[in-house]
């Protein structure tokens, strides 16, 4: 009886590289002379990719600039990297390019040196509208944040201010018992509040809360 959960043979090595650049939805490509890019391997490129050179004959050296202008800074740090290095990996950052007839095409760069020759991985970025929501709520958190420290801060010298009527008050000659009764009452309400206004956020120091 045969096992069914053994392992299955491996593919051919070409095979298997093809079918992770697929599930990856990568383009693999190699610098040629003239600085255009070909791309590695015989498997279909990436729908985005194919899309972007659609009047591009099918393995072709390609001018990335043409499609990917936004590539520009990139590819002039890639050329200074591969001109000094023999071996090893520059990352570039996540860019967005608009894409006909779909949403924004986010896409991620890397460029290798590898025994002498130059290569460049081009790769959309799966989640990264939601990573750029996340991003967005937590800055408006921080801005939020930041106001109601800021407001906080505002009460801060009325506050103050009121503390020291208070104490002008209380040293005022001819009150009356019950205005002093009065009086007590409201310095222990002044240091109820007082407890609390230095329990909340503060500004860092050398921060006015008039600033804006």
């Amino acid at each position: 009886m045969n096992d069914r959960s053994e392992a299955q043979p491996s593919p051919p090595l070409a095979a298997l590289l093809g079918a992770l650049v697929a599930i990856l939805d990568i383009i693999l490509l190699e610098r040629v002379s003239g600085g255009a890019f070909r791309q590695i391997g015989s498997e279909p490129p990436p729908s985005w990719f194919a899309e972007a050179f659609r009047d591009v004959a099918p393995g072709a050296p390609v001018t990335l600039l043409q499609a990917f202008p936004v590539l520009d800074p990139f590819l002039s740090e890639a050329e200074a990297f591969w001109s000094r290095t023999a071996y090893g990996r520059l990352d570039g950052e996540a860019f967005v390019v608009a894409s006909p007839g779909r949403h924004d095409l986010p896409l991620v760069t890397t460029a290798v040196a590898l025994h002498g020759r130059h290569y460049l991985l081009i790769q959309r970025v799966t989640g990264f509208d939601d990573r750029q929501q996340i991003l967005q709520r937590a800055r408006e958190n921080t801005l939020a944040h930041e106001q109601v420290v800021k407001r906080i801060d505002a009460l801060r010298r009325p506050f103050d201010r009121l503390g020291r009527l208070a104490v002008e008050l209380g040293a005022t000659e001819g009150l009356s018992e019950s205005q002093r009764a009065l009086l007590t009452s409201v310095n222990a309400e002044l240091a109820t509040l007082r407890s609390v206004l230095d329990e909340l956020p503060k500004l860092p120091p050398g921060t006015s809360a008039r600033r804006r």
